[in-house]
């Protein structure tokens, strides 16, 4: 899947190219391709080796519906063979469901054709590599680590990616998604706190990622905490009443952790969060919920809860 959008947080133009799922990009030795579409359950796609250091430039391959991108939706003339100096961002689809960002090429060349490689490597050989869309310096792309893929891409809703092959973003409500690219891209992702999902976390879950990234969000939680104490006055959990402030005086005032009730492991869009979404809930209850799969309501455990005490 190809898709462009415009960055207006900077001045290049922003392509995102969804192919099949790998681990390295760096050939199909010792790596497997998957859900890279028809093409791929009986071929070997071209992007197994999208970032394959080939004498300092990488080569990327996308698949789009027809023969050509139509460069001139980034900036291109109808006339031009090529476009330079684009934000070239690649998705795919891990085994949880779903797109996520894998990498990208930052300042890199778009052709609006399909080209040949002239002289291959005995990589792209051996892996039937020989034409490519898209050339950036080795230096300007970075692949992310299986386990750091956890940018969610929207499908199939309003501003997110559609079902074509070739779509391009040229609302609005894209934005959104732009931004949050280009703060991924800038090193501005919000990185979890050391807490017991680790072992999900490597597994590479991306929806789980983002679910506890939205709960860790400092203006959901304040929110949620001020709605919370103006209309009780406590911070009691609402799974076991535990209140830290009632156990641990002043220390605990104004403390607890805000879980968010709808879990994201269906969700590929962009979801409003209300404050009605979320709960108050002391750490432990909370390690507890996540821990169980599926994700228990607050209700179910604490039901659960009482028949244990």
């Amino acid at each position: 899947m190809l898709e462009a959008l415009n960055n207006t947080e900077g001045n290049m133009p922003i392509i995102f190219c969804n192919i099949g799922w790998m681990k390295n990009y760096n050939g199909i030795s010792g790596d497997s391709i998957e859900r890279g579409g028809k093409y791929n359950e009986h071929s070997t796609g071209h992007e197994v080796c999208n970032f394959t250091n080939i004498n300092g430039n990488v080569y990327g391959y996308v698949q789009p519906v027809g023969r050509s991108i139509k460069i001139e939706k980034i900036g291109a003339s109808k006339q031009d063979d090529k476009i330079d100096g684009v934000d070239v961002v690649w998705t795919a689809g891990p085994e949880s469901g779903g797109t996520v960002v894998v990498g990208w090429y930052k300042d890199a060349t778009v052709y609006r054709d399909l080209q040949s490689i002239e002289n291959q490597n005995s990589k792209q050989k051996r892996n039937g590599v020989s034409s490519y869309r898209i050339k950036a310096s080795w230096a300007n792309a970075v692949l992310l680590p299986v386990e750091k893929r956890d940018l969610i891409i929207p499908r199939a809703v309003k501003g997110g990616i559609g079902q074509s092959n070739v779509w391009f973003a040229d609302k609005q409500e894209s934005q959104e998604i732009v931004n949050r690219t280009m703060a991924l891209i800038k090193g501005e992702s919000l990185d979890l706190p050391d807490i017991d999902f680790n072992r999900t976390i490597e597994e590479g879950n991306p929806r789980l990622v983002a679910h506890l990234r939205r709960e860790r969000n400092p203006s959901i939680i304040k929110k949620k905490k001020d709605s919370v104490l103006k209309a009780t006055g406590k911070l009691r959990c609402e799974v076991c009443s535990f209140d830290f402030k009632d156990f641990y005086g002043k220390i605990g005032e104004g403390f607890c952790e805000v879980h968010h009730l709808q879990p994201l492991s269906k969700a590929d869009g962009i979801v409003e969060t209300k404050l009605s979404d979320l709960a108050v809930i002391c750490s432990n209850c909370h390690r507890i919920i996540h821990r169980l799969d599926p994700m228990p309501s607050i209700d179910k455990l604490s039901k659960k809860l009482a028949k244990n005490v």
